[in-house]
């Protein structure tokens, strides 16, 4: 049983992490790796698979969060539902925005189908049962909403602050609208995962209905801040132009001063460009970055000529790993998935612990970091 890690793997423009906390392991969304990224070609189940225990000739897997029903947050549920149908894979519970995307369109991914057949086969059954457990999650739930059949590992708490009730089945809510976002605490090491949440979701709901109540305030602290949608402008704006041309800054800027982190993970298949020109159709988006970029050099002292500050850290470089050690969490720079077992990440690269962070005390919206 190893120490604690956090694991995101390098998939492209996708997320995929891996949380292992004693005997507990929790996926946050999956997708496969791309041919030119990584292990080439492999799919979800593949990289978790020297990495998750067995038991009667199944691998286990405790808990698999969806943060929404897009293949480059699902990718590979189809082999996942394969495996569990065959008695090869139980996954104890499976956490889910309850947003059901047959009802807007004809035309989904296979992975999301099988998917949407997984939870409707658990909703049937109507236990809490390891292996039938599913949890639709909505925002102000927290981690006794979320363990049902399986035990809450000591050190971890969580804290929605979206989806809204209110919006499910609105059709003026799109799938990204409506992604799961979700701040984890583990032994004193908070992560946002904000899937592909856009600056709708935070000015018409996580700020108003939130983070703006006074009880609520630091819900979105976290020293981690995964970039939505893979580095996308859509966090700070509908219009691409006028994001990148806003003045002093858009108008999500705020959700920034609000989770107030430290690092930014950008889970994407190249690191942020530093100018328009060479921003493309796909995330990350240059409108994206000049806005992150702005807000570490006015809270965390970036220098405006360091355009990839050690702050910002990148899947396109190799996979991330966080993991707990006598002085603190560590990051790996070098570690991968050891191919020949070991169960709940006892293999791979020691790597170079280049990085150390040793949670100080709890912070407030707009304070600098001490």
């Amino acid at each position: 049983m190893g120490n604690p890690s956090v694991t995101f793997f390098q998939v492209g423009n996708g997320n995929f992490t891996l949380i292992q906390v004693g005997a507990t392991n929790i996926v946050v969304d999956i997708n496969g790796t791309k041919t030119e990224l990584g292990e080439e070609g492999k799919t979800p189940l593949e990289m978790l698979r020297p990495l998750l225990p067995e038991e009667d000739g199944a691998l286990r897997l405790d808990v698999l969060c969806i943060t929404h029903g897009d293949v480059d947050h699902c990718g590979g549920f189809a082999e996942f539902k394969e495996e569990m149908d065959e008695g090869h894979l139980v996954v104890g519970e499976i956490w889910h925005p309850n947003y059901d995307r047959t009802l807007v369109s004809d035309d989904l991914p296979n992975d999301y189908l099988a998917l949407h057949d997984e939870i409707l086969r658990r909703r049937e059954v109507s236990t809490d049962d390891y292996g039938d457990a599913e949890i639709p999650l909505t925002a102000w739930d927290d981690e006794e909403a979320a363990f049902v059949a399986v035990e809450k590992p000591d050190g971890f708490s969580m804290k929605m602050l979206s989806p809204y009730i209110k919006d499910e089945g609105d059709r003026d809510w799109d799938v990204n609208d409506v992604s799961l976002v979700l701040n984890l605490e583990l032994e004193g090491l908070s992560i946002l995962f904000p899937g592909d949440s856009s600056a709708k979701t935070w000015q018409e709901r996580v700020i108003p209905y939130t983070l703006s109540k006074e009880e609520m305030n630091g819900w979105a602290e976290a020293d981690f801040l995964i970039a939505s949608h893979h580095g996308s402008y859509s966090f700070f704006g509908e219009d691409r132009d006028e994001v990148r041309e806003a003045y002093p800054h858009p108008d999500n800027y705020e959700a920034l001063d609000y989770v107030a982190p430290e690092h930014l993970l950008v889970l994407a298949e190249k690191q942020f460009p530093t100018s328009r020109d060479e921003s493309g159709r796909q995330p990350p988006h240059y409108a994206a970055y000049k806005w992150y970029h702005k807000w570490f050099r006015e809270h965390r002292g970036v220098s405006e000529e360091d355009e990839h500050p050690e702050e910002f850290k990148y899947t396109a470089d190799g996979h991330i790993r966080l993991e707990r050690g006598d002085d603190g969490w560590e990051l790996v720079d070098d570690w991968s998935p050891d191919d020949d077992g070991g169960g709940n990440g006892d293999g791979g690269s020691d790597g170079d612990k280049g990085f150390r962070y040793r949670p100080g005390p709890t912070r407030r919206r707009g304070d600098e970091y001490a």
